[in-house]
């Protein structure tokens, strides 16, 4: 079975749950990784190995757009399409602006004399010279260090259309085309302009990054087929894996000298702010073997002790804005109450319950009660006639 292919799971729903559970999963991880103070940070995947959390929900990301926006290509056409890609981006664009305004005003609102969290995040800039950068923010020329997820996924979403084109001409000729941008970010040094000021350009280059969206898009929309069940790919991906966890963890690269040569060398050349090629393949080796791992048995992400990490995962957009902000509130708390035991418990715990709700809660909104209530009560009622004639009083 390979990545496209359905399940047992996948065959009596609609969404593929391997999708929505790790795309949850990776939410979860990004909020503890956001999130000053917490004991769980030390335990986070990207402790562990190469890769972390960015490449899975990026790659989560691609995979979720192919299934949202690429039948819309298919069945109403490529304006309509590019018209939906447009609609969606302006609904990223706003929650962008609104991100900032709430994680701001949470900044002024917390620092003290001792702690400038606005400085801590990066934001001093912003006030330094407020008229400048409130243009900047708008027109994205100003992107916050804290805030740049939102903004690189507006512009690569906005590559689809031509991926689309490119297709349309030969399934290959869109990946190609992602992996010859990808190359040209590295070989010409292409980025954006993330603060005029200082130039600073942005953390998540997009177009090198937009090579982990569009393999997860290219894998969906069946341009790249996945490789299936081959003892030698496996035993090459655990390779890899094995050998960047050794890498990682101290108590074991510190005590084997080649091993910390090696480590070495893989800080000195990589680069997150480029998709560094090496932790990309790092993720893709570690995707591989977890789905061979749940070929068969992708029934128990949909378990209930999983089902809130499922919730989170179908409500992306919701819960990672909602998880920005409370890693904030987070780190503030933990400043305010300390990161002892009881802390972590209180604080990670509400945490991870405002997840939740918030996906529980967003979900309900866009199945209100209202709603279906009145499409139960309009088949109870009788047809009206075609047209009615309204009596007005003199």
């Amino acid at each position: 079975m390979t990545l496209a292919e359905s399940g047992s799971a996948m065959q009596r729903t609609a969404r593929d749950p391997r999708l929505d559970f790790f795309r949850g999963a990776a939410l979860f991880i990004i909020f503890i990784a956001h999130t000053r103070g917490t004991w769980l940070w030390e335990w986070i995947p990207a402790r562990f190995g190469l890769s972390d959390a960015a490449y899975l929900f990026v790659f989560c990301s691609g995979y979720a757009a192919a299934i949202a926006f690429g039948g819309t290509f298919d069945r109403a056409g490529f304006a309509a399409g590019t018209a939906r890609i447009a609609l969606r981006c302006a609904q990223l664009y706003v929650v962008h602006i609104a991100l900032f305004l709430a994680v701001a005003a949470i900044a002024l609102a917390a620092s003290t004399p001792a702690t400038d969290y606005a400085a801590l995040i990066g934001l001093d800039g912003f006030f330094a010279e407020p008229r400048r950068a409130l243009l900047g923010l708008v027109t994205l020329g100003y992107v916050p260090p804290y805030l740049d997820i939102l903004p690189v996924y507006m512009v690569v979403l906005a590559m689809v259309p031509a991926a689309i084109l490119l297709a349309r001409v030969h399934p290959l000729l869109a990946p190609a085309a992602s992996a010859a941008l990808y190359a040209a970010a590295w070989l010409l040094d292409l980025n954006l302009l993330a603060d005029g000021a200082t130039g600073r350009r942005w953390y998540f280059d997009p177009f090198a990054w937009q090579l982990v969206f569009f393999t997860g898009f290219a894998l969906r929309r069946g341009w790249l087929e996945a490789p299936g069940r081959s003892r030698p790919l496996i035993a090459a991906a655990a390779g890899l894996v094995g050998v960047s966890f050794l890498v990682t963890r101290p108590a074991i690269y510190e005590a084997v000298e080649p091993l910390s040569a090696l480590r070495d060398w893989i800080i000195a050349h990589s680069d997150k702010t480029r998709a560094d090629l090496l932790a990309f393949t790092h993720f893709l080796a570690t995707a591989y073997l977890a789905v061979r791992l749940l070929a068969g048995r992708e029934d128990i992400l949909l378990a209930r002790l999983t089902r809130p990490v499922f919730r989170c995962g179908q409500q992306a957009l919701s819960v990672f804005a909602a998880g920005t902000v409370l890693s904030q509130l987070a780190g503030i708390a933990f400043d305010r109450l300390g990161t002892g035991l009881a802390a972590q418990l209180l604080i990670n715990g509400g945490g991870f319950a405002a997840l939740v709700l918030c996906a529980g809660t967003v979900a309900w909104f866009k199945a209100p009660p209202w709603k279906s209530r009145a499409v139960a009560a309009a088949r109870h009622e009788p047809a009206p006639p075609a047209f009615t004639v309204v009596a007005q009083r003199p």
